[in-house]
């Protein structure tokens, strides 16, 4: 059994993928504008090295979400290092497909075909199920085990239920893929394979199926960029930076959370 190649529409997807990431940057640098009025001009002074410390803690660790609900973090963390980590994987992926246009040759296939497609399994299929429990733990958080402080409205259950679709949907392509995939490619799938369809093994439309799927994946990931500015997931992802463009000026005040945050818990 050898791999099935079916048809990528690169030519739409990346025109599509242009104008989204143009109008995510543009409402997302509105978004920066209007926060920043009103306040007052930051410090030049205020990188020192105690506010890059913070500002790592903050933004990669988030201790200050640790501090309020050990719960709510461990969510959050499989949400946020999901995205970034699989956002990461994408790029790597264009990377190579670069390298290789460019002339460089190997590279891609060691990573897709050889010694090295290992690690792109691995690293995809691990944070892809990290990001798809920390969707259902929230979902389940927000549904059954809700804090009498959370509110819910409609926006939330459509953006989690989208992200779940977003994760599904990749498990679901990578599943249909490795229904023709032989043995050593599809092994170190460890989540993906469990979506294998056996149905697809004799269909003589699984390259027609493929790319379905492929764009329906892929375009709802763009889509994904035009909501994210409107969305509550952008807080989730502007709070910590905040917080920690402030560290300085935060760390001489003694905000309630430096260093005590733990004396106010709102939320278990």
């Amino acid at each position: 059994m050898t791999e099935v190649v079916y048809y990528k529409p690169w030519i739409p997807f990346w025109i599509a993928a242009i104008l989204a990431y143009g109008y995510m940057d543009y409402a997302i640098w509105q978004l920066v504008k209007s926060s920043n009025r009103g306040q007052r001009e930051p410090s030049r002074n205020g990188w020192t090295f105690q506010a890059v410390r913070i500002w790592l803690m903050e933004v990669l660790i988030q201790r200050q979400l640790l501090a309020l609900s050990f719960s709510r973090w461990v969510i959050h963390m499989l949400i946020f290092w999901g995205f970034i980590a699989l956002g990461v994987l994408s790029l790597f992926l264009v990377l190579l497909l670069l390298a290789e246009i460019s002339g460089v040759d190997g590279v891609r296939a060691y990573f897709l075909y050889g010694s090295g497609h290992a690690l792109v399994k691995v690293w995809g299929d691990f944070f892809g199920l990290c990001l798809l429990l920390g969707l259902l733990a929230a979902s389940f958080r927000r549904v059954v085990n809700k804090s009498r402080q959370q509110l819910n409205d409609q926006s939330d259950f459509i953006l989690l239920a989208y992200l779940i679709w977003l994760a599904l949907s990749g498990f679901l392509l990578e599943g249909l893929r490795l229904s023709h995939a032989p043995a050593s490619i599809s092994h170190y799938s460890f989540v993906g394979r469990f979506f294998a369809l056996p149905w697809a093994v004799n269909s003589p439309y699984i390259s027609l199926w493929l790319t379905l799927l492929w764009s329906i994946h892929a375009f709802s990931g763009l889509g994904l960029l035009l909501y994210l500015p409107k969305s509550k997931l952008v807080h989730s992802f502007f709070g910590p930076v905040v917080i920690a463009l402030n560290a300085s000026e935060e760390k001489e005040r003694n905000d309630i959370y430096w260093p005590k945050v733990k004396d106010h818990r709102p939320i278990k």
